[in-house]
């Protein structure tokens, strides 16, 4: 059965997109740079992404893939960061294709871009120069370090430009952040830090990208003048930091990565527990004394739980904690992490399911506010994707779409609309472009 079935629909009028008329240029290699153009594109912008001639954006061809979508059309990734969007394809490196690019500019309100700064310059593409062509312009750079940093932003060794050879991976520990993610272990020195999941780096500098991006805009708006804006990933990841600045605030200077036996669980506050169940795992926290009761009570107030040395205190909880792990596990695993989850909520008491992928899908809260897309163009079946992670609604009732049908673009697909459409050229010349590599 197809997955479409399981999308809600909104139930009220739709809402006027907010971005509605922006016209934004994307010409980037960036995956933050590209998901920041899709939250705006989510928003109703217009975003006409730029890719190379020929073989286009890298993640086209970069799995997972959909199964039955056709070929270069299957890239999961590139459709979760680049739907919505029209697809050209122009090489800007070229004075032909430069040419082109600045003639886009002259209706554009935002470039999205993570070309390197002197590059750009080079190119005569900077911020500043194109602004003489389109004073409004927005110029966003989003890039690894932003375009300020002398010791990264030189090019006096072109070859090795750490521009362009920072990863993730390198660039997280270049922060410190994996320092901090990847702790506490049993033994640091065979257990090396390792990169974020699940693409975090990306995401987090793409939101913060289109919150500057808004920024840029509304100033544009109100003064009729451009910006040039930096969003600079080690700077999102830095801005993540808080509890090891906050640490050495404090006056700790002496970090380690080494866990400490039986420390107990203590965090913010309160206990917690991670309970085996019949099908996975729940996270009970009963902070609180009146949630300890309430939570012994659920588990039919056994004998250990009247055992005050025990668990009479939260005290003793915090140093018998493993105890009270083997004891209450004795009755989760008789249970599933849903019923476990309903009756301790039901208790009020904090718990939550340990969830997978496949959970998060059949999650009904997220499913309850349409949080799923549903991609299409991957034949019989569709898949479902994240889509905006807000929801806007008037006092009148209207809202912004959500659980939407999304497609991801053809390459080139918009060629004919753009270079024809708006900046005039003909078929011949369109197609003697096209031999030379520029379009």
């Amino acid at each position: 059965m197809s997955t479409a079935a399981m999308l809600p629909r909104a139930s009220g009028a739709p809402l006027a997109a907010p971005l509605a008329g922006v016209r934004v240029i994307e010409w980037s290699g960036s995956m933050s740079a590209s998901f920041c153009a899709r939250v705006l594109c989510d928003l109703g912008a217009d975003v006409l992404k730029l890719e190379p001639p020929g073989a286009g954006d890298p993640l086209r061809h970069t799995g997972p893939f959909a199964t039955h979508a056709s070929y270069g059309d299957d890239g999961a990734l590139f459709a979760y960061l680049n739907h919505g969007k029209e697809s050209a394809t122009l090489d800007p490196s070229n004075p032909t294709g430069a040419a082109l690019f600045t003639r886009l500019i002259e209706s554009a309100d935002l470039l999205i871009t993570s070309v390197p700064a002197p590059r750009l310059a080079e190119l005569a593409l900077d911020g500043d120069t194109l602004r003489k062509i389109q004073p409004a312009l927005v110029s966003l750079a989003v890039t690894p370090f932003g375009t300020s940093f002398a010791p990264h932003a030189s090019t006096e060794h072109a070859d090795a430009n750490p521009l362009t050879a920072f990863t993730d991976f390198t660039l997280t520990h270049h922060a410190g952040y994996a320092f901090h993610q990847a702790r506490p272990v049993h033994a640091p020195n065979e257990q090396p830090p390792v990169a974020c999941a699940d693409r975090e780096v990306a995401l987090a500098t793409g939101v913060a990208a289109a919150n500057a991006a808004l920024w840029g805009l509304l100033e544009a708006q109100l003064h009729g003048e451009g910006r040039s804006i930096e969003c600079a990933e080690l700077d999102v990841i830095a801005h993540l930091l808080i509890e090891p600045v906050a640490d050495y605030g404090r006056g700790e200077r002496t970090f380690s990565r080494l866990r400490e036996e039986l420390q107990g669980t203590e965090v913010a506050g309160g206990l917690i527990w991670l309970l085996p169940c019949k099908d996975g795992f729940v996270m009970i926290s009963p902070r609180e004394e009146h949630q300890w009761e309430r939570w012994v009570e659920l588990l039919g107030n056994p004998p250990w739980s009247r055992d005050i040395a025990l668990c009479g205190e939260r005290s003793a909880r915090n140093e018998n904690w493993m105890v009270l792990q083997d004891q209450m596990s004795t009755w989760t695993r008789e249970h599933t992490r849903a019923d476990v989850f309903e009756r301790a909520q039901a208790a009020r008491v904090a718990c939550f399911p340990v969830s997978g992928a496949r959970d998060l899908l059949e999650n009904a809260q997220l499913n309850a506010r349409r949080f799923f897309d549903g991609w299409q163009g991957t034949g019989s079946e569709t898949l479902r994707m994240p889509g905006l992670p807000f929801g806007l609604r008037t006092s009148s009732g209207a809202e912004l779409p959500r659980g939407r049908d999304v497609m991801s673009p053809r390459l080139g697909a918009a060629n004919r609309a753009v270079f024809a459409g708006r900046l005039g050229l003909s078929p011949g010349e369109l197609e003697t472009l096209r031999q030379q590599g520029v379009v």
